[in-house]
């Protein structure tokens, strides 16, 4: 058992990607700091650090197991048996699943114990499906009877998502589904078509899709005074906060802070920039944009195009994540419900940020495997 466990440990130290999996905890060391902070401070129940601290630990694990025992490859391969079971939740989900106070979305489901977010999973569920399948497509994805297939299984993706009305994580979808197709080789001339249809549709989303509260959100960032009594009110207290730190901050238990509504999830970014001011902020942003910057290193080394292609879905999930919900807190993107990776609470999104940074590991891992053997 000594033995076993040695060579599993050897396994883990020579295939992980040190660096990123130290930021990664840093800023979830950082979250749960954050996050007990706003609880002192009254302003969250229920002592949700906990239950951060007990989803970094978990996933922690989670990426020490993956790297030790497992290879992407086959996780890929297995997607027969994963990507219907959870697209079947996600569906469950959808129906009988349960909503949160201020949204209409109804992707959360209740365990009796706790409450999942089961998008979370099928993100990298899918993430894993659509690159084993790009993989075995890539030399004829442009001609029709292939494409036609691989866009129905990105709809499938994308479709189940807005099932349950959360329009954020479609949209994060969305980026991944662009990101995997872009490197896979997608026609140019597909790539200038559809980025027209999208422009020509705008009209038609804003007047039959998008609902009025959503029409608010997007107005309010020109004219913020007309909603500031509604949906302008929380992205106006957020800039208050981030301003209020400065260059250096307020300081993490100080008497003042600026509430803020989903301080500890959403906008936890608004939190950090007054607890440390724009020196902390500029450091969140350098940890998270090495991590991602090592996902597009390790996916462009990589010579397997499964490896690279999940690297790709990855590096998108999370960059889009970190534009957007930045965004939101600066202000010049509308609020739209999306998690900052690491930082923001949740116990589905830590786990997921981890398995996803795991996934990267394996590809990482093989990447050094294969240069040493080259050797």
């Amino acid at each position: 058992m000594g033995k076993w466990l040695s060579a599993f440990w050897g396994r883990f130290r020579h295939k992980a990607d040190h660096l990123s999996l130290t930021l990664a905890l840093g800023l979830s060391a950082l979250s749960v700091l954050c996050i007990y902070a706003i609880y002192v401070a009254g302003y969250c129940k229920d002592r949700p650090w906990q239950i951060q601290a007990l989803a970094t630990g978990l996933g922690f694990c989670a990426v020490v197991v993956m790297v030790g025992l497992f290879d992407y490859e086959s996780l890929a391969g297995l997607w027969r048996f994963y990507y219907p079971l959870t697209a079947v939740v996600m569906i469950y989900t959808a129906f009988f699943g349960e909503t949160r106070p201020g949204s209409d979305n109804r992707s959360w489901l209740d365990l009796g114990v706790t409450s999942i977010q089961p998008s979370e999973v099928w993100k990298l569920a899918f993430i894993l499906t659509f690159a084993w399948h790009l993989a075995k497509v890539r030399e004829d994805l442009n001609h029709p009877r292939v494409l036609i297939p691989v866009l129905l299984n990105a709809g499938v993706g994308v479709g189940v998502v807005l099932l349950q009305k959360d329009t954020g994580v479609a949209l994060v979808l969305a980026a991944i589904v662009v990101a995997m197709l872009f490197v896979a080789g997608l026609s140019r001339k597909l790539i200038l078509g559809a980025m027209g249809v999208g422009v020509v549709s705008v009209p038609v989303v804003w007047f039959r899709l998008l609902s009025d509260f959503q029409k608010e959100r997007i107005l309010s960032l020109f004219d913020p005074q007309q909603f500031v009594e509604t949906t302008a009110m929380q992205q106006l207290e957020g800039l208050d906060s981030l301003g209020s730190g400065q260059v250096f901050g307020i300081g993490l238990f100080a008497e003042n802070h600026n509430y803020v509504p989903e301080m500890y999830n959403d906008f936890i970014f608004t939190f950090i920039g007054e607890s440390f001011g724009f020196v902390g902020c500029v450091a969140v942003v350098a940890a998270l944009s090495i991590i991602c910057g090592r996902m597009l290193w390790t996916g462009a080394v990589s010579r397997s195009y499964v490896g690279k292609y999940i690297c790709t879905g990855i590096f998108a999930m999370l960059a889009f994540q970190i534009i957007v919900n930045i965004g939101m807190c600066l202000m010049v993107l509308p609020v739209i419900g999306i998690t900052l990776p690491f930082l923001s609470y949740g116990g589905t999104s830590v786990l997921s940020a981890y398995l996803s940074l795991g996934l990267v590991m394996l590809v990482h891992g093989s990447n050094k495997k294969t240069m040493f053997e080259a050797n």
